[in-house]
């Protein structure tokens, strides 16, 4: 997903605050928390479920990705085709065009004129090559177009996209869920990121971006960009497995991820993993976050934080 700065009074007063600063433009000289094992953790500024967003209009709101444009933060789930559209202040929300049947859309992201690209993980059991949905400003499905990477499984493919255009050429990053792209029994320190680019309607890859080892992340579920506006961006990549957050640097000449980066945990509750199905993530200034979680497979308090909107800001 790549955000741009919001206006102001689209956000609560708290999260205002934290995106008051100036934009940061990648790692400070003196980094605390350059490994896992130093993250600092993240300031809950509110959260909701997002069944009291949208009441009756879904079974389940098991999310799987979020991008935030004109305002409003934008959902898809992986068992529905509709998007939904929320306030930053988590107030109300509607469903956009679309049914309540599995879609297997895992990220969405907005582009700088109003439409929209949605990643789907893997097509089918048959066919495990990603696909890219593009919808228009009201999430109404425009196209479908495969990508070029097959993947070793079905459900194990692409997780996260961000939308971004250089020298006047769209471009997707594309997130693998597992390191090395492959399977789910890869070690960690090898998450990958795909440069995709449309050509002859298919998304094919132009160069495929490692994350700095340091990132030893189980999995990875989703990516953001923001725009420094020097030509850089700052990049975060979200974990689910790990409970965990990467933010670093992505520049464009030359393609890369710049570290060592930051990492941060997420509130723990009686000493206990509460987080445990985060899978969008956006940025909603240089400070300040909003994620998605699907369903959760484990008990409270996992269960507590599941099927949920969160904002959250960086700590001092």
């Amino acid at each position: 997903m790549l955000a741009r700065s919001l206006g102001s009074g689209l956000l609560p007063a708290l999260l205002m605050v934290a995106c008051s600063g100036p934009t940061s433009k990648g790692p400070t000289a003196t980094v605390r928390n350059a490994s896992l094992a130093t993250a600092l953790e993240l300031q809950l500024v509110q959260e909701k479920k997002i069944d009291k967003l949208l009441p009756n209009a879904l079974a389940h709101y098991e999310a799987s990705g979020v991008t935030v444009a004109g305002g409003q933060l934008y959902v898809v789930f992986d068992g529905a085709s509709a998007v939904a559209a929320i306030d930053t202040a988590l107030d109300e929300g509607t469903l956009g065009p679309g049914t309540g049947t599995p879609s297997q859309y895992e990220a969405i992201s907005a582009t700088d004129d109003g439409r929209f690209y949605v990643m789907v993980e893997t097509f089918s059991e048959d066919d495990t090559r990603g696909q890219v949905v593009a919808l228009d400003s009201s999430t109404a499905v425009v196209s479908a177009a495969f990508t070029n990477t097959s993947f070793p499984a079905y459900n194990q493919g692409f997780e996260g996209v961000a939308w971004l255009r250089a020298s006047g050429t769209e471009y997707l990053l594309a997130l693998c869920e597992n390191n090395a792209c492959g399977d789910d029994e890869v070690d960690p320190g090898q998450g990958r990121v795909q440069l995709l680019a449309l050509q002859g309607g298919t998304w094919v890859t132009r160069l495929v971006l490692p994350l700095p080892s340091s990132v030893t992340f189980d999995n990875y579920s989703d990516l953001a960009l923001l725009d420094n506006g020097d030509g850089s961006y700052r990049a975060a990549v979200l974990s689910r497995k790990s409970s965990a957050l990467w933010l670093g640097t992505l520049t464009t000449e030359p393609w890369m991820f710049a570290g060592p980066g930051e990492f941060y945990s997420f509130p723990l509750s009686d000493g206990d993993t509460s987080y445990c199905s985060l899978e969008g993530i956006t940025f909603l200034g240089p400070r300040s976050l909003a994620l998605v979680s699907d369903a959760s497979d484990g008990d409270k308090p996992c269960k507590t934080e599941e099927e949920s909107i969160h904002l959250f800001q960086l700590p001092p």
